[in-house]
């Protein structure tokens, strides 16, 4: 486990929106005086420094003075899961560095995001998956899913997995979608998910439209995330359960 205060944040699935709300979250706990940290531990897509790639986004939407490489531990140019761009490129993702790079941003803030890549069970290598490296972290996860029909099962069985894994799934957060992909369910998917799931949702961000900045994510942020939840999970520390 890693000494210090964070969060672990998974998806439902892949492009669900997870850089957007941990970015939009860190804005939010900004506005509450603490100093945040995140770092996406593994990516894969295009170049290290290309300016729509994960690592660069969170360095740029959160104004951030270190270099990508202290954001990102291992990066791979091909647009497939990490584990699979990382066996064809003959790499071994392994802990150490991870969790290296992890424990020096955990003693240098008060709080410290970490985003997973795409669900809970993705593969990492031959015996080790996104909820091992959770696991190795050792904090209460995150889950960010779509709030559109098929989220109350995809987010329960996410819960279920990480509970499972011997780790705290601390609540939920909804990422916004397009208007020509709303659904009737959406109003009642909340109410659902805190009742199937057993979780508090956190909030829920709007589809945001035009060019994200970090000025738009920290608007974002701070009007729909409920940060009083969040505060207390953070002031619950990193104990598993």
């Amino acid at each position: 486990m890693i000494p210090g205060n964070g969060l672990f944040i998974t998806g439902t699935g892949t492009e669900v929106g997870k850089t957007v709300v941990t970015a939009a979250l860190a804005w939010a706990l900004r506005e509450q005086g603490l100093r945040v940290g995140v770092m996406k531990p593994v990516q894969s897509g295009g170049r290290l420094i290309d300016p729509d790639t994960d690592g660069m986004r969170l360095k740029t939407w959160l104004d951030l003075s270190e270099p990508v490489d202290e954001i990102v531990c291992y990066h791979f140019p091909e647009p497939v899961a990490p584990g699979l761009a990382a066996e064809w490129a003959g790499v071994e993702i392994a802990r150490e560095p991870i969790l290296r790079m992890l424990g020096e941003q955990a003693r240098a803030c008060d709080v410290v995001l970490v985003e997973g890549a795409g669900g809970w069970l993705v593969p990492l290598g031959a015996d080790w998956t996104i909820a091992d490296l959770a696991t190795a972290i050792g904090w209460p996860v995150v889950i960010v899913a779509h709030g559109r029909l098929g989220t109350v099962n995809h987010t329960a069985l996410t819960a279920l997995a990480i509970r499972q894994q011997g780790l705290t799934p601390a609540g939920v957060i909804l990422n916004g979608w397009p208007a020509e992909l709303d659904d009737p369910s959406a109003a009642d998917n909340p109410r659902l998910i805190r009742q199937v799931a057993k979780l508090p949702v956190w909030g829920s961000l709007p589809w945001l439209e035009g060019e994200l900045t970090g000025a738009v994510l920290k608007e974002a942020g701070c009007a729909n995330l409920d940060v009083g939840l969040v505060m207390e999970t953070l002031k619950g520390g990193n104990a598993n359960g």
